[in-house]
């Protein structure tokens, strides 16, 4: 059994929840099911809190979780794939974005994800020219903003594309991340050498680019570097 790691703060198009479990869909689930299939594991979703994720794969509750860069988990003992593709934070707003500074003003609201940071726009919020409004998910934060509650919003382009009519909205990008797997000890090198190699192939390939587009249409994803880590 390949347990891979699940949560409600994984929104679609990562995840499209599904009141039958086996009707879940979304581009995680499908790599999910792709790894699974290379190791000829059963695929068992396990969720957490995101502030848990490295714990539970050091303690092997978890196997692979695969929506994550070595930045935000930086624990010695975790094992990285090779990146799967790359993305950038992008914020949308319906007025004009030539740069950070457009989004200074009194009482300029941001809708952002509770949890996140988001160092290009730290110095705005430290000098109060822009106020952050936190949501639990991306869902709840392009739901505000399309309501008329802020006047921006802050996410992924992978989620901004599924959750936003981007065509129609003026953004800005942020830094951009790579997106790896990372293992639990509890898989064994061998089995980790499969996977790094699959994830290589496909990678070099374009197909996991081509995954995203699949649940993102509009989205055209960069091609992660061909180094690994």
């Amino acid at each position: 059994m390949l347990t891979a790691v699940d949560g409600a703060f994984i929104t679609p198009p990562a995840i499209i929840r599904a009141k039958d479990p086996l009707q879940q869909s979304g581009y995680l689930i499908d790599i999910y099911r792709e790894l699974g299939q290379q190791l000829g594991m059963q695929l068992q979703l396990k969720s957490f809190d995101r502030a848990a994720i490295a714990g539970a794969l050091l303690k092997s509750e978890a196997d692979i979780y695969c929506r994550a860069n070595p930045a935000w988990y930086p624990e010695p003992l975790l094992r990285w794939s090779p990146p799967l593709f790359a993305y950038a934070d992008v914020v949308l707003s319906e007025k004009p974005l030539p740069d950070l500074t457009a989004l200074s003003g009194p009482d300029r609201v941001i809708a952002t994800v509770a949890g996140y940071k988001y160092p290009q726009l730290e110095p705005l919020f430290r000098n109060n020219s822009l106020k952050r409004a936190d949501y639990l998910s991306p869902e709840e934060a392009a739901a505000a903003f399309l309501a008329g509650k802020a006047d921006a919003v802050v996410m992924s382009e992978v989620e901004a594309h599924y959750l936003l009519p981007v065509n129609r909205l003026q953004q800005l990008e942020l830094a951009h991340y790579q997106v790896h797997c990372v293992y639990s000890p509890r898989l064994r090198p061998l089995q980790r050498q499969l996977l790094d190699n699959y994830i290589n192939a496909r990678a070099s390939q374009g197909q996991f680019k081509a995954l995203l587009q699949k649940y993102s249409w509009q989205l055209s994803v960069k091609q992660p570097a061909k180094t690994g880590l």
